[in-house]
């Protein structure tokens, strides 16, 4: 029996294809398990809108991940979406293993998250379809998701300042006093009692004699030791009885 050998060449070149297809990266999907309740995304970033809730324990089949692992394209059920390597587990030869830390020991396919054809084909007719120019803006802007902040960042403690020491001002010559010694300018002591002698000057008994009183007594032309009734005339005596009168 005769066969075309153009016919045969072709029946091979199709067999080909289909064992391509058969093992392209793109079409395989392997088993994983949810290690706990987790939220499926409408893309790689929590900020997408929910597609389901997954309970642990849930086998899903991954078609592959983002770059640097971060978040995997499932399938869970009907419900297809993105959800945070760091909750899937699959077996490795030693033992199971996170994806999120294993997935190139895993042989785990990088792939791209495309926002047009994937909510295009998956998510026509959900209730939030109708934002998807905003879901777009956004993915333009974090292609890979938003990144998440860095965990309790402080700032560095830095080593405490050194004292600053500013020397003293320059002054001009000239303008300073000249030195004094300490006693310099400051008049000599007093003698004890105010510089008055002992006694404030007066005799013992009271005051000097004479101090505050004239001589006499305030009295003029009269000596030293008048008394009271001295400057009168001694009496005249009266005659006796019977004498004649002058």
């Amino acid at each position: 029996m005769n066969q075309n050998p153009r016919a045969l060449r072709l029946l091979h070149a199709a067999g080909a294809l289909v064992i391509a297809a058969a093992w392209a990266p793109g079409a395989l999907a392997y088993t994983a398990n949810v290690m706990a309740t987790v939220n499926l995304r409408a893309g790689p970033s929590i900020e997408y809108p929910l597609v389901s809730t997954m309970p642990a324990g849930a086998a899903v089949e991954v078609f592959g991940c983002e770059e640097n692992y971060g978040w995997c394209d499932v399938q869970f059920g009907p419900d297809r979406g993105w959800v945070d390597a760091a909750y899937l587990q699959m077996g490795a030869p030693s033992g199971p293993v996170i994806v999120a830390d294993s997935g190139v020991v895993l042989g785990l396919p990088i792939v791209a998250f495309t926002f047009g054809t994937y909510w295009d084909r998956w998510y026509r007719g959900r209730p939030w379809y109708s934002r998807r120019p905003y879901y777009y803006n956004y993915w333009n802007r974090y292609p890979h998701g938003r990144p998440p902040p860095p965990p309790n960042m402080r700032p560095p403690i830095l080593p405490p300042r050194p004292p600053v020491v500013r020397p003293p001002r320059p002054r001009p010559p000239g303008n300073r006093p000249p030195y004094r010694p300490p006693d310099a300018g400051r008049p000599p002591l007093r003698p004890p009692g105010n510089g008055r002698p002992p006694g404030d000057g007066r005799p013992p008994g009271g005051k000097p004699p004479g101090i505050g009183q004239p001589p006499n007594n305030g009295r003029p032309g009269t000596p030293g030791n008048w008394r009271p009734g001295a400057d009168r005339p001694p009496p005249t005596p009266k005659p006796a009885p019977g004498s004649p009168q002058p």
